[in-house]
């Protein structure tokens, strides 16, 4: 029998599942080799790519001693890519991670961070900010996508119980109510309405190590969190008489992982805008190569965004000199490739 998260209830034997397990963790162990090797040549290359080109060696010593003959190219580096580039990852490590979560703990294989309306939330805080003249719209945007998820959490169960039916429904009729929101917003801006849409359509353009600053303690929360209830989030796919009976509380394990993610969310899209899909994809797609296990998927998720993100933010800077918002790319590329997939799987289980 299958249960909400891919595990299936069999009866084979503990040395059958021992191996499975062996298997897959081996599998995952080859595949977080080559994404963490994909993701540090990304990244260096990256750093040298653009309309200014910059010799690797040369990107070595601004990175690891602050120096350089050229100031111009030390000024292009250390103050322009590289927030850029670490921004994209931890942002695309985000998304990815709690798309992953939010799959676990509301046991649906459609929910991302969109699913809870916590990034439309973030995005009218923004949008807001912008229209009242706000040059920052950092805590607006951050304030908004924690007020949808309180929002989310009244209408989504009782006091003893959260329903991840009802809590996906709250998530769609909030994240509603908040793009009628923007578009009312961007009615009022007339033509000065680019200036909201590039922010919307999600981009990383001109980030700072303030922005870095700002977004780091979250993701080192997030990522530290999401290690701890792993576990957690296998039992929890079995259900909630299943994890009851194996002493986990899974309302406890809702609200706990769904705010710690949707604060690091909020900071995410208040730097970044909205950048669809990420946290959706990511997961399926490694939940396919290694099976649904969170001890697994989980980390191997958060390297398969960051280094999702870094490719899809610089790789048209890098090759065009063009600055298309990521947002607009993720969603390109991502739509058409959830349909092969889903196409794919059509008739077949997660293993």
């Amino acid at each position: 029998m299958m249960t909400h998260c891919g595990f299936i209830r069999d009866r084979s034997g503990i040395a059958d599942r021992s191996r499975v397990f062996f298997e897959r963790k081996k599998r995952a162990g080859i595949l977080t080799f080559i994404l963490l090797s994909g993701l540090v040549i990304m990244f260096f290359f990256f750093c040298g790519s653009g309309f200014i080109h910059i010799p690797f060696l040369d990107v070595l010593t601004i990175m690891f001693s602050h120096t350089s003959e050229n100031q111009l190219w030390h000024d292009v580096v250390f103050n322009i890519r590289l927030p850029r580039i670490l921004g994209s990852m931890l942002i695309g490590g985000i998304l990815a991670g709690c798309g992953t979560l939010f799959q676990a703990v509301l046991l649906n294989p459609l929910a991302s961070p969109f699913t809870l309306g916590i990034s439309s939330g973030a995005a009218f805080g923004g949008a807001l900010a912008l229209y009242l003249g706000f040059q920052n719209p950092v805590f607006l945007a951050f304030f908004w996508g924690l007020i949808s998820l309180v929002i989310v959490i009244l209408l989504g169960g009782t006091r003893k119980t959260l329903y991840p039916t009802r809590l996906i429904l709250s998530g769609v009729i909030v994240s509603s109510i908040f793009s009628a929101g923007i578009s009312f917003l961007k009615y009022l801006f007339k033509e000065e309405v680019s200036s909201v849409l590039f922010w919307i359509m999600g981009s990383l353009v001109g980030l700072t190590w303030q922005n870095i600053t700002l977004l780091l303690p979250f993701s080192v929360i997030l990522f530290i969190m999401l290690v701890l209830v792993s576990d957690s989030l296998n039992i929890l796919c079995l259900g909630d008489d299943q994890a009851l009976q194996l002493g986990l509380n899974p309302v406890f394990i809702r609200l706990f992982t769904l705010i710690i993610s949707s604060f690091a969310i909020a900071a995410a899209v208040s730097i970044g805008g909205v950048i669809g899909f990420v946290g959706l994809i990511v997961p399926h797609l490694f939940r396919i190569v290694i099976g649904p296990d969170h001890r697994l998927l989980l980390p191997i998720s958060i390297i398969g965004g960051a280094l999702l993100l870094l490719v899809a933010d610089n790789i048209v800077r890098a090759f065009f000199q063009l600055e298309i918002p990521v947002g607009v790319i993720t969603t390109l590329l991502g739509g058409p490739f959830f349909c092969v997939l889903l196409v794919k799987s059509e008739g077949q289980k997660y293993q």
